[in-house]
């Protein structure tokens, strides 16, 4: 398995799955994933959770040196409540240090990998009809009025997006996805990276974590064309981000 030598810092991929399901997919599920999977009643839903849970395990398998089928994943304890229901997720085998977060929206999916520190990343589709009602109720007074300055139509749901996906970028990374007050979180998207303090009784990262994050927008590839994405680490580490491509992105920036 390989470590970490010379692969310092935040590594990204991101890429698009298609609408039909893939039997090579299907079978890369495990049991948990398999019983969503069949929950999903649409073809085209279906599909595309198969496909961006195998990409996720092919891409962590070929990072650490071993099969798909070797990839094994865990749900760590939630830091905020305890419960293992809902925790972060992480790669139980092979037991390595590499940290995980991972994103899906509509036929796009995206890895971060970070060696050793907590690590959230969010992904979603500018062409969502429209934004969550939950994501203006989740702004600061700062981050209302910078939505509101936004003219209307598409220039102010971007504007309302760019805060939620880097709120959910920040919960990620401290491990308690939406469970906390998420108007508490200032992610002031005005600033290209953002200095953010963890919030009272939100918890920490797997196995705790500093008191102040940096979050910031991420570019990826032929997926930012699509979508708005973000990365929320801690403050403290300055390592390099490495965006990746996958022939996914790739075929996608062909077309």
């Amino acid at each position: 398995m390989r470590g970490a030598a010379g692969r310092a810092g935040v590594h990204i991929w991101a890429g698009r799955v298609p609408d039909t399901a893939a039997g090579r997919d299907v079978a890369l599920l495990d049991e948990r994933e398999t019983r969503r999977f069949e929950r999903f009643r649409d073809e085209v839903t279906r599909a595309r959770y198969a496909g961006a849970r195998a990409a996720v395990r092919r891409t962590v398998a070929e990072w650490l040196g071993v099969e798909p089928s070797a990839v094994v994943w865990g749900v760590a304890r939630c830091p905020g409540c305890g419960s293992d229901r809902h925790g972060p997720p992480y790669v139980r085998l092979p037991r390595t240090e590499w940290r995980t977060s991972v994103s899906r929206s509509g036929e796009w999916w995206m890895l971060a990998l970070s060696y050793g520190m907590p690590v959230g990343v969010d992904l979603e589709r500018r062409s969502a009809p429209e934004a969550p009602a939950v994501a203006r109720r989740a702004l600061t007074p700062e981050e209302r009025a910078h939505v509101a300055a936004a003219r209307e139509g598409a220039e102010r749901d971007e504007a309302l997006m760019r805060c939620w996906v880097r709120k959910e970028a920040v919960v990620k990374a401290w491990g308690v996805g939406l469970g906390t007050d998420l108007a508490a979180v200032a992610v002031r998207p005005w600033q290209d990276s953002a200095v953010v303090e963890r919030v009272a009784g939100s918890g920490g990262a797997v196995g705790g974590g500093p008191e102040r994050w940096a979050v910031r927008d991420v570019p990826v590839g032929a997926a930012g064309v699509d979508c708005l994405a973000a990365l929320a680490r801690p403050a403290a580490d300055t390592a390099p981000v490495v965006v990746h491509r996958t022939d996914a992105a790739r075929a996608a920036a062909r077309a």
